[in-house]
């Protein structure tokens, strides 16, 4: 099964800050996508588990990555008109910790559906979508956060790039 079927997973890193004990934790992710909501649902909640402990240690906590889920916004800039091929859940506030914010940026998709080659000028056929975006915590503020517009070049996702600055 794994063979074809992708495993999902968190890679986390701790960055120790200078003059200090706390850590820079930084989590890159890759969720659930075609399991109806469910997988999701759960990784969503040890995401949301494990984010609370970090920030409770005193730690400034970001996590970045492809949720598979439409971030706020993001259904009504990219309507879904293929959603027999795929149609991502909702990011909603009540899915990440209290106090901890959502980076993203809406003017540019972070991703496309992988359906076929990509063609930009086929717009019968190409959905897009913005799902890639971070997950801030309360210590840690969003001074800039930019979808890069590459036309999709190297992946079915577009980088997204986030400037931070830590508080407290």
């Amino acid at each position: 099964m794994r063979t074809v079927n992708l495993k999902r997973c968190l890679l986390v890193s701790y960055i120790p800050l200078a003059d200090s004990d706390r850590y820079l934790v930084v989590v890159n992710l890759h969720l659930e996508a075609y399991d109806g909501g469910a997988g999701n649902a759960a990784q969503m909640e040890e995401l949301k588990q494990f984010l609370t402990e970090e920030y409770e240690k005193g730690n400034y906590v970001i996590a970045g990555g492809d949720f598979n889920q439409n971030f706020p916004g993001a259904a009504e800039d990219y309507p879904n008109t293929h959603t027999a091929l795929w149609n991502p859940g909702m990011l909603e506030a009540s899915m990440i910790p209290d106090g901890f914010s959502l980076a993203y940026d809406l003017s540019v998709p972070s991703c496309r559906l992988d359906n076929q080659p990509y063609d930009a000028a086929d717009t019968e056929n190409t959905q897009y979508y913005v799902i890639d975006g971070f997950i801030l915590s309360p210590n840690v503020r969003s001074d800039r956060v930019k979808t890069l517009d590459e036309g999709f070049a190297d992946s079915d996702h577009n980088p997204v790039c986030l400037t931070v600055t830590l508080v407290g």
